[in-house]
């Protein structure tokens, strides 16, 4: 009976403690770019455009080392069940969108290039793709057991190194390959058992821990940056799936039992333009990425091995392919001072049918964005961008695979700083 009770456990918290971030976070590579709405494929001309885009390597002239730190705070919101006592002394359930506590995170970006040869460029980067943590907490039944509450915490970490060659094959077009490794690290804290059982006079949970972390070596990008006229420059991007394979322990009622959770980060296009006016002092971009979730994040599995068995959890997500459409401008009030605005609207791959807390909320956030950027010497540019997402969305009906009708969302801010040394 025990066994089969600690199986059950198992499965519950296989199906219930991994939570992922399903969107790229835009804008952590360069404030500059964060201060247009996260544009960059066609104009990048620092460090930075080893993850935008390699090819834009090609406009530096001698050398580039870029410094950036993103910091995020963000409070989500998600649709729990909450039960409460009825007249007749029994109780009833409703769905409930509670909103917690602020998360905050600061991610780093560091880079350099360097030209080897009036039309090769070569570059080292290391940057996150996926950064994400949450702490949720709520009480399951206020006043029936106003002391108990219910704890799911989560992390995610995506993290790439990135070496790319940009290679100049005509006066007026580049190309880049670039070698990504990409290492994976998540955590995670959630209860054994559904919250209605605490509800009903038992005990109070008991919880099982996750950590697994691992590498890929096989990732590529590949890039694009073409001028058709002086003004006028046109960028474009493909970046492989990687699946990184992450191992590590579940810790649960006193055991510690090998973990394995592969992770994928999805094939990915990116093209991009930039024109410029006014004498160069104005610079319009626009950006569009359209990632493929669909096709990388059919199912998330968890494998747990027991007694030398393996027992595999497959829970159906069906992400759908997201696309996000991104707006900038720039204009040169000084010759050392430019002022930056921009606007990004970013679809989640998750499905209506599949809101649930583990994943980013359905629906689409809209990002507005403020930028700044000084030339302090003739070498050295700083610059600064702020960003507020608004990001909520209804889901109105229960289904099989979702958490239940409500409203899922977050609303978040993000601050980004940069320098840039140039030869």
């Amino acid at each position: 009976m025990r066994l089969r009770s600690l199986t059950g456990a198992l499965v519950f918290c296989m199906t219930s403690s991994t939570a992922f971030a399903n969107t790229d976070i835009n804008g952590l590579f360069d404030a500059r770019s964060t201060g247009m709405g996260a544009t960059g494929v066609a104009f990048i001309d620092s460090a930075a455009a080893i993850p935008i885009n390699p090819a834009a390597l090609d406009q530096i002239d001698k050398l580039a080392l870029t410094l950036d730190g993103t910091m995020i705070v963000s409070q989500p919101q998600r649709v729990y069940v909450v039960t409460h006592p009825d007249a007749d002394g029994g109780t009833y359930q409703n769905y409930e969108t509670i909103r917690f506590d602020r998360t905050t995170a600061v991610l780093p970006f560091i880079g350099g290039a360097y030209r080897l040869h009036e039309r090769v460029v070569v570059g080292a980067g290391v940057y996150p793709l996926v950064g994400s943590g949450t702490t949720n907490v709520y009480r399951p039944a206020p006043e029936l057991r106003p002391d108990l509450e219910v704890t799911n915490k989560s992390s995610t970490g995506l993290v790439e190194v990135g070496v790319p060659v940009s290679v100049r094959i005509l006066d007026n077009l580049s190309v880049a390959a670039m070698w990504r490794a990409t290492y994976l690290t998540t955590s995670s804290t959630s209860p054994l058992s559904s919250p209605y059982i605490y509800t009903q006079g038992g005990p109070d949970p008991s919880y099982a821990t996750t950590e697994v972390s691992g590498w890929n070596f096989g990732g590529l990008e590949l890039g694009l940056l073409y001028r058709p006229v002086p003004s006028l420059r046109l960028g474009l991007t493909y970046r492989s799936k990687v699946v990184v394979r992450g191992t590590g322990d579940l810790s649960v009622a006193g055991m510690e039992l090998p973990v394995t959770a592969p992770f994928a980060n999805p094939h990915g296009f990116r093209v991009g333009a930039a024109f410029t006016a006014l004498q160069e002092r104005l610079l319009l971009a626009a950006d569009f990425k359209y990632l493929l979730y669909g096709e990388a994040f059919k199912t998330i599995d968890t494998i747990i091995v027991r007694n030398g068995m393996e027992m595999t959890n497959s829970t159906p997500t069906n992400w759908q392919n997201t696309i996000s459409a991104h707006l900038g401008a720039e204009y040169a009030v000084l010759p050392i001072l430019r002022v930056r605005a921009g606007y990004s609207l970013v679809q989640s791959a998750t499905p209506k049918d599949y809101a649930d807390a583990r994943y980013a909320p359905p629906g689409f956030s809209h990002a507005l964005t403020l930028g700044v950027g000084v030339a302090v010497l003739d070498s050295l540019s700083i610059d600064l961008a702020g960003v507020y997402i608004a990001y909520e969305t209804r889901v109105e009906n229960k289904t099989p695979t979702n958490a239940g009708p409500g409203l899922y969302g977050s609303n978040a801010a993000q601050i980004a700083a940069s320098a840039t040394f140039r030869l």
